[in-house]
Formats: structure tokens, sequence, C-alpha cells
């Protein structure tokens, strides 16, 4: 698996790109293929989030002065074919706005090829998404709009996405988030602040430490 810093592919939206082929195929002449195999033994999760994280986490994240993730490793969950979830998540208080952060990691059970199979197409179909000729993507409450994108190839590959809110009156606010998969995991970041942050300099960051995160997973 590749789990070395990938050259940055930054896309601004709206996009238009063609020829987006099957979920599941090899992207010709992109960064990625969505791997058919997984090892036998799979990835394991650490006992706890700050073995995720780094120790420097607040110093990285623009915006935030000091925070300290706190979560739990929930061993088997409702969800059929998931082994164990951890779900880590910090705030901050930052120039009178709320900073916050979270990471989740859902370990699926590497005996059960067809879950593993439908998350990764399902990371796959995110980023298929992402590269149609009318992907916008407004959604939320507040509503959001996302303004920036790119394609990973950290782990077995996936993507990032930077919004911007859709009421002018928040210019600064930024929600950022990053979604791979990686042997039998499924990992996402998510990074909101209210800035002023340059969608950019926010996906660097949470692709930094998605690197960092496959690295304490195995990779």
């Amino acid at each position: 698996m590749n789990t070395e810093p990938p050259e940055r592919n930054r896309r601004r939206l709206p996009l238009a790109l063609a020829g987006v082929g099957a979920v599941t195929a090899l992207v010709l002449g992109g960064l990625y293929v969505w791997s058919e195999n997984t090892h036998e033994e799979g990835v394991a999760l650490p006992e706890g989030c700050a073995d995720l994280l780094p120790a420097d986490l607040a110093e990285r994240l623009p915006g935030a002065d000091a925070i300290e993730p706190s979560g739990e490793i929930v061993d088997e969950p409702a969800e059929e074919g998931v082994l164990r979830v951890a779900h880590c998540e910090a705030a901050d208080d930052v120039d009178g706005g709320t900073a916050h952060f979270s990471l989740q990691v859902v370990l699926y059970d590497p005996g059960e090829e067809e879950s593993v199979r439908r998350m990764r197409e399902m990371v796959a179909e995110g980023r298929l998404a992402r590269e149609a000729d009318d992907f916008e993507m407004e959604y939320g409450d507040p509503p959001m709009r996302a303004v920036e994108w790119r394609s990973l190839s950290v782990g077995d590959g996936g993507y990032a996405t930077a919004s911007a809110p859709v009421d002018e009156e928040r210019p600064d606010e930024l929600w950022s988030s990053l979604e791979y998969s990686f042997d039998n995991a499924r990992v996402s970041l998510f990074h909101r602040t209210d800035g002023p942050v340059e969608p950019e300099e926010d996906l660097d960051v949470l692709e930094d430490l998605a690197v960092e995160v496959t690295e304490r997973l195995g990779g």
C-alpha cells in the first residue's frame, strides 16, 4: 500500500472531466487503483485515539490553538461486517469561533469480503461523483457548497473536499473533509474552522494527517 504523501492534486469546482469508468475499475492515467486484494489478517486499531493522532495536532490545524482529541474505540458495533470503530474528536474556541476536528476509522472484518468490497465501492463512488461534470455538492444545515476537491493516493485511494457557506455573511467559515480506504478500513477526517483559512492549506493538513494515520494503522 502507498503511504507516501502524493503530489498535491488540487481541483477547483465545478469540474469538467469526461470518461468516468466503472466504480471499481482501474483509472487509466489517474492517481489510484482500487485494490481487490485484502491482507488476510487486515489492519488493526490501536487502543485509543492518542495512538492514532500526532501529539502536535493543534499546531498543525489552521486556526486551532490548543485541542486535545478524545473519543473511544467501539468493539463489535451494530453494523454488519464491522469489527471495531474508532471515533475521535476535539473542539476549541478560536477567535470567538469554534474549530472542530474529528477522525473516524471503521474497521471491517477482512473475512467478510462482500462488506469490504461494498466499503471500497462507496469510497470510489464518492470520488467519481466529484469527477462528474455537474458536481457542485450543496448540502447541510447551514447550507454549504464545495469549493475545491482533490483525489488522494494515500492508502488505497480516496478524496478530500473543502466547502464554504452558501450564506455570504459567513465568508471565513470552512468545512474540510477527507475519506479514503486502506485494506479493510475506511478512514474519515473532518475539520471545521471559522477561519480565515485557505481551502488548499486545510486540505494539505488533512492529507498529511491521513498519511500518518495510515502508518499508525500498520500501513
